[in-house]
């Protein structure tokens, strides 16, 4: 309901819409009582003390003032504004009208007044937009026209600068009117000042008043403890001002030409202590100040305009002139031309005048002048002069609390972008830095909402000024600071944001921004201060800046920084400690948490800089423990701070690169840390080595012991692994990937995490060394080269062997592996070869004799004379610069090297000289090298393992060479070039080249599996059978037998199952049904409504007789427990979204919601065990299920025991996708690419082929199919038409089927002879043609098979049999038999059954194999139809006799 005046106003417009139109109607009156109305509420609403830097609706400010509603009701009506602006401000109005006799001044007053009025709700650059006339008219009233019309003129022009393009437009007017105010201000000034003279003495001194607040005092006495006014202090307070002021019993302040009879404010500083505020508890156990003195009788009026002040619009007075004249000068004061007039007309005398609220008395006035300062303080020159004329003790002496401090704010933010002025203001003395720090601090605490940003801002850039550091710890300024955002509502409970509005919260929003950044900026600077001194006790000679200049750090010297302290022994750092002790940290993690839903322009800045707050923390052990404990944050589950800083890195909050780098730091810092925080100056401060030393470090490896874990806990893994693979955006992923690689290398000091990448395939395949060659931005080297030297640190803790530098970019795990097998390997060759190669060396060098001589004593046999000793082959070449390299790099090097060892035979030079050069080169090499290389002998690796350590006189001395280091240096090299070498080789023969036997192919199919009699004869005698060697072949050939289509047009399939009976198919569609075909005659018997929408899971159980069915909605998710005789439902289970019966029996059922699985009794749908884990993965497609044993459980990555209901072990996340499935062994878990081993919870492999695959085993386990499961997404995997099919001994793949169209699902047969697949074709929301093709395993595709397809998919619908005699009169003993019998003839003939080509499968086959099959299954369908021929993948025996004789 509108308030008496908005109705009131409502009534007027509703008269001038009346009547305005009439002849001779006369607006003034109208006009005038509307602006009456406007100022009195506009009076009313400033007595409520709002922010006058809030520039907002009144009615958004207060949505219950009444300012706020008349002006609502005012620009509801078009019309009577458009005339307002555009025509009655108009000289020319009557006259336009043809109305005479009238005075047009009176009316231009009338609306230039209550234009003025309401420029609080206006929209400055629309009224004036395109309106040149108007600001050409607004001119001439300003300079020339009498007053009120050359006041309210002014005001208006002063509304109409504040637009930047109608200032600029204007200039030329404004260089003349900037000198004209100017001027006027003076004479106002002036006027004001006689006036005052002529009525001093009939004006009661103020100082013989008591008055309401007895803080207004004029003097400021830290000693007074009574409520009200002593007489002491009357005493002081007429002989004395602000020139005898004592302030925090510091030296009282030398204020120059401070005016006697100014009342000073004294706001509760006589009774505060320094180190405490008016919202802060009191650090320290102090007596409680009298906050509110009540020892008065006088009223608020008279204070009034000492703390608020107003504006008297009608009759405008002096002052009001003063304050729209100032408005005016405002936004001229940021442009530099006009700096010269400002100089001239002496600005700053008239400003610093203003400021004497007490000779004033004027807050208002006050604060239109500081705002026209602030404007001013942009430029150096004026900054420096204001601090040379005593202008900052000025502005200290505004009162407080009042309007005019709060404009002081704005004041100490603009001078605090001046680093000369700031650097003037901190050579002031003690007792001013002091007072001028305590006032910001009132201003963070008791201030209006834009006065805490101004003077957060103002700390946030003076941080870098070591006094004012000093100072601001001395007031407990961290605390102050800290409570401006721990008391806000938006950081709160529920209950407080609820109460909160949306404008409220995005000034709150604001203040946590700047409250982030001025925390980063004191941390940093303390961070300097601290690596300083650590540095100094090393003994580096680290300069010191004057405390009065400003220090600052780029990002890189931050780090080195954090890095320096780090590796110090820790001690007390109070900035750190005391923001740890009050919470910061906790805070800050939950503001980067709360982040995530906030939208604002200045989110990045406030995660980025608070994230940075955290980083320097970190250096203290207690801020790496505090990441790692919970945080309960609203509206989510408790969390952990590494989650926060994890989720911010991998780009959840906000994908922003500075935010990740910002994450990744500290991750880094945390990560990173020493183990043990003892170095040089440990040693020295500590030389006893007492016990108390080895409890620190002790509890140093507990709290990175537990950061580690917390971090793998919270999938850390993960995201740094994808971090280091990351390629945009292209300008910040070099850095990216460097910061990821760096926390990934520390976190790989926990022997867990070193084990678990080590199987991953950015190590296994070589992926790193792919990334480690070119940055992703040439611009970008720095990073990379930052990137590779980590990823060489990574290689070392993963591989467990030194950097290397040759071969970095070649070397891989395998790599490593078979250097360390060449480095074990004992070098034995036979003495007597050697010998022979001596004497043979010296035969062809011409001496015979030596030659003879060694023959007869070593009893050597006479050597050969036809030819002479051949070379070395190139490859094995003894060069050692190619020793480190293991890869086919080596190969483009030998014939260099081949030419290097050929020229010293054919040239009559001296042997010796080149070959220590040689072994010189290689044993000063071989420590940086060590990564691929090793040192021949177990005694020279422990003496080069020393060298790296003492790189002192043992580098300098040359090593020995002999002919045994020569020739085992030759034989190492030839070990090493092996493809797979072997620890333990036999003897070395000189006379041929080494090579170590290749490994036998296990369960390879040549030699054993070709003959099958022998097979059987094996298997009928008892030995082992080959069921996996037989499994290989089978699983790679698949032959449609049967196509099964919708009867209807308007579903299509979405997943099968066979019968346990395996006489029918259950097919489920998208519209909630099921069907039900015959598997022999392929048409359709029932179908049954089971759901109201798609159904994309299903289960039978064992006896055939229930059935689990999952269906998903936009709106819920319902599964539900079927009767499979009569389809009749048993009970639901509400919003469960994935279920399946237990391994072993099926009497349970678990059901998956989200991360939570639950498990309940199948007979009666009740709940028995609801497991939730305390750390949630939230897997995309997180299924619940059982063991094969039914002992454990396995959901969202997490290991459950079923009989305690308790966490065994969560896995490490190193995907999105799915959460697991158990091997059938009951000894792995298969989650999407990683094999984990249930013993030791070790990672035993990746397996890429099965990336966001479905895993599904056959019945036998001789065979895994993998389906991608992504076909709902928009990213299409490449394997979506198509299906694998793997070895689950080794996961080596044995074939991939392309069915060229989309597979929303694939089943097994009970015996796993067949397998079922649902064919769509189509996108996933708009499907074109569905199907489901029953396949036969193990049987080949010929040209009949693609025919008789090709056939059935001419045929309109239902299921067509292929030729008569495969399907629809064969029965599952027939399609065994030709199973096996095909299987077999396909191993007589090509012999490997490894060929998984889809293509090839389809070659021309010899038609008298398809006539053979065909004519064996004519008897075999007259089989009984109660044997099932379904069995095991072996042979039958008689099925072979039978297939040979024929």
């Amino acid at each position: 309901m509108d308030s008496a005046p908005a109705q009131e106003v409502t009534e007027l417009l509703k008269q001038w819409e009346e009547q305005h139109t009439t002849a001779n109607y006369d607006p003034i009156p109208t006009l005038t009582r509307i602006a009456e109305i406007i100022e009195g509420e506009t009076e009313n609403f400033m007595k409520k003390d709002p922010d006058p830097f809030d520039e907002r609706h009144p009615s958004r400010t207060d949505p219950e003032c009444a300012l706020g509603h008349a002006l609502k009701v005012m620009f509801k009506k078009d019309n009577f504004m458009t005339k307002l602006v555009n025509d009655y401000v108009r000289d020319t109005y009557y006259s336009r009208q043809n109305i005479t006799g009238r005075d047009v001044f009176k009316l231009n007053v009338a609306a230039c007044r209550l234009t003025l009025d309401l420029m609080p709700g206006l929209e400055m650059s629309v009224v004036f937009q395109d309106n040149e006339p108007l600001i050409h008219r607004l001119v001439n009233w300003a300079t020339s026209s009498p007053e009120p019309l050359q006041c309210y003129a002014t005001g208006l022009l002063a509304a109409a600068m504040e637009v930047q393009e109608i200032a600029t437009n204007f200039r030329d007017l404004n260089a003349i009117l900037v000198p004209l105010m100017l001027k006027r201000l003076h004479e106002l000034r002036n006027k004001t000042q006689d006036e005052k003279q002529t009525n001093q003495n009939s004006v009661t001194p103020p100082g013989l008043v008591t008055r309401h607040f007895a803080r207004f005092d004029k003097r400021r006495n830290n000693d007074v403890k009574c409520n009200g006014p002593g007489t002491e202090k009357m005493e002081q307070e007429e002989g004395g001002g602000a020139a005898h002021m004592i302030v925090d019993e510091t030296p009282p302040l030398p204020p120059p030409g401070t005016d006697p009879e100014t009342p000073v404010k004294n706001y509760n500083s006589h009774t505060v202590p320094p180190d405490s505020g008016l919202m802060s508890p009191p650090a320290r156990p102090a007596r409680a100040p009298p906050i509110h003195e009540t020892s008065s009788n006088s009223s608020w009026a008279e204070m009034e305009t000492y703390v608020i002040g107003n504006i008297q619009i009608h009759p405008p007075t002096d002052a009001t002139k003063q304050m729209l004249i100032l408005r005016y000068l405002t936004p001229m004061g940021e442009y530099q031309e006009f700096l010269s007039h400002v100089f001239e007309k002496n600005a700053l005398g008239l400003i610093l005048g203003y400021l004497n609220v007490r000779e004033s008395r004027d807050s208002r006035l006050a604060f239109e002048a500081l705002k026209y300062l602030a404007a001013l303080l942009c430029h150096k020159k004026f900054s420096i002069d204001f601090i040379n004329m005593g202008g900052l003790q000025k502005f200290l002496e505004v009162p407080r609390p009042s309007v005019a401090a709060t404009g002081v704010s704005i004041c100490l933010y603009y001078l605090a972008y001046c680093e000369d002025a700031m650097e003037r203001v901190c050579l002031l003395p003690r007792a001013t830095l002091a007072h001028l720090v305590k006032y910001a601090l009132w201003l963070l605490e008791c201030s209006h909402d834009s006065g805490r940003c101004h003077a957060t801002m103002f700390f946030g850039l003076s941080f870098q000024f070591r006094v004012i550091l000093e100072e601001f710890d001395n007031q407990d300024g961290l605390r102050k600071l800290y409570n401006v955002i721990s008391t806000l509502p938006i950081l709160g409970s529920d209950e407080e944001e609820a109460r909160v509005s949306d404008d409220e919260t995005c000034a709150a929003r604001q203040i946590v921004r700047h409250v982030c950044v001025a925390l980063r900026r004191y941390l940093e600077a303390h961070l300097r201060l601290r690596a300083a001194q650590v540095a100094r006790q090393l003994g580096d000679n680290v300069p010191e800046l004057p405390p009065y200049k400003a220090s600052k750090s780029s990002a890189e010297e931050i780090q080195e920084n954090i890095e320096i302290v780090q590796n110090a022994p820790w001690s007390r750092w109070a900035a750190v400690d005391e923001l740890l002790d009050l919470g910061g940290v906790t805070l800050l993690l939950s503001v980067v948490g709360y982040a995530y839903d906030w939208n604002f322009n200045g989110r990045a800045e406030t995660v980025r800089s608070a994230l940075d707050v955290i980083s320097v923390c970190c250096v203290s052990p207690r801020g790496q423990l505090l990441l790692t404990e919970k945080i309960d944050m609203r509206d989510a589950d408790i969390t952990t701070g590494v989650n926060i800083v994890l989720g911010a890195a991998d780009g959840e909050i906000l994908p922003e690169p500075e935010v990740q780098k910002a994450a990744l730091n500290v991750l880094v810092n945390c990560v990173c840390a020493p183990v043990h925080r003892a170095g040089t100056s440990s040693t020295r401060l500590s030389v006893t080595g007492s016990t108390k030393k080895k409890s620190t470090v002790k509890s140093y490896e507990d709290v990175i012991q537990k950061v580690w874990e917390s971090v793998r806990t919270n999938n850390g893994i993960m995201v740094l692994l994808s971090l280091m693979l990351v390629k945009s955006p292209i300008t910040d992923a070099d850095r990216l990937r460097g910061l990821a690689c760096r926390a990934l290398a520390g976190l790989a000091r926990c022997p867990t995490v070193r084990q678990i990448i080590s199987k991953l395939p950015l190590f296994t395949t070589s992926q790193i060394q792919v990334l480690m060659r070119d940055p992703i931005l040439q611009e970008k080297r720095q990073e990379h080269v930052m990137f590779q030297k980590y990823a060489l640190d990574l290689l070392e803790r993963v591989s467990g062997k030194s950097k290397h530098m040759g071969a970095e970019f070649e070397t891989s795990l395998a790599n490593i592996h078979k250097a360390n097998v060449v480095a074990q390997t004992r070098i034995n060759y036979n003495e007597r070869q050697l010998l022979q190669l001596v004497a043979s060396h010296l035969l062809s060098r011409g001496l015979p004799h030596s030659a003879a001589t060694l023959q007869r004593e070593a009893g050597l046999p006479p050597p050969a004379q036809h030819a002479p000793a051949p070379p070395p082959p190139p490859v094995y070449t003894p060069s050692t610069p190619a020793r480190p390299r293991l890869s086919v790099s080596r190969q483009s090097s030998s014939s260099s090297l081949h030419r290097d060892s050929i020229e010293p035979q054919h040239n009559h030079t001296e042997e010796a000289s080149p070959i220590p050069a040689v072994i010189k080169l290689r044993k000063v090499q071989n420590p940086t090298h060590g990564c691929v290389t090793s040192s021949p002998t177990g005694a020279e690796r422990r003496s080069l393992q020393k060298q790296t350590v003492e790189r002192g006189e043992r580098a300098a001395s040359p090593p020995r060479v002999t002919l045994h280091s020569i020739i085992t240096e030759y034989l190492y090299n030839q070990h090493a070039l092996c493809k797979n070498p072997v620890v333990t080789c036999p003897q070395f023969n000189l006379f041929e080249p080494h090579k170590c036997p290749e490994p036998a192919m296990r369960g390879a199919l040549c030699g054993r599996s070709r003959n099958v009699c022998a097979h059987v004869a094996r298997r009928e005698l008892g030995a082992p059978t080959a069921r996996r060697h037989l499994a290989r072949p089978l699983h790679a050939h698949f032959a449609p037998a049967r196509t099964l289509r919708p009867q209807d047009d308007d579903a299509y399939f979405t997943h099968t199952v066979f019968h346990p009976t395996q006489h029918q198919l259950l097919a489920a569609t998208s519209n909630g049904d099921i069907r039900v075909f015959n598997l022999f005659s392929g048409t359709e018997e029932n179908s049954y409504q089971v759901h109201e929408s798609y159904i994309y899971h299903m289960q039978a159980s064992r006896d055939g007789l229930l059935l689990l069915a999952s269906s998903t909605t936009t709106w819920r998710t319902l599964s539900a427990l079927w009767n499979m005789k009569e389809f009749e439902q048993l009970f639901q289970l509400d919003s469960e979204e994935y279920v399946e019966f237990s391994k072993m029996t099926d009497e349970r059922i678990i059901g998956t919601k989200g991360e939570t699985a639950t498990i309940y009794d199948t007979r009666t749908g009740r709940e028995l065990l609801t497991l939730t884990p305390a750390i949630s993965n939230q897997y995309a497609k997180n299924r619940a299920t059982f063991n094969p044993t039914d002992e454990l459980v396995l959901s969202d990555g997490v290991l459950w025991d079923v009989n305690t209901g308790k966490e065994i072990h969560k896995f490490d996340k190193l995907n999105q996708t799915h959460s697991g499935v158990f091997h059938p062994n009951g000894l792995e878990v298969i989650s999407n690419t990683e094999v984990w081993d249930l013993r030791t919870f070790h990672l035993l492999r990746t397996v890429p082929a099965l990336d966001k695959s479905e895993v599904i085993f056959n019945p036998t386990c001789t065979a895994l199919y993998a389906v991608c499961s992504d076909q709902d997404s928009e990213d299409r995997s490449q394997f979506d038409t198509s299906f694998k099919t793997l070895d689950p001994y080794d996961y080596s793949s044995i074939a991939t089927i392309d069915v060229k169209r989309n597979i929303y699902s694939l089943s097994v047969s009970r015996w796993g002879t067949q397998i079922s697949v649902v064919e769509n074709l189509g996108d996933f929301e708009q499907v074109q043609e569905s199907c489901v093709k029953i396949y036969d395993v193990g049987r080949r595709r010929d040209h009949d098979d693609d025919a008789e397809e090709e056939e059935e998919e001419e045929l309109p619908g239902g299921s067509e049999n292929d030729d008569g005699s495969d399907s629809g009169s064969e029965n599952e003993d027939a399609l065994a038999r030709s199973l096996l019998r095909n299987a077999v003839m396909g191993l007589a003939e090509d012999g490997s059954g490894s060929n998984s080509s889809p293509d090839s499968d389809r070659g021309p086959r010899p038609p008298r194999r398809r006539r053979r099959r065909r004519a064996r299954a004519q008897p075999a369908a007259a089989a009984a139809d109660g044997i099932s021929s379904d069995s095991d993948v072996e042979v039958d025996l008689g099925d072979i006799i039978e297939f040979e004789l024929d």
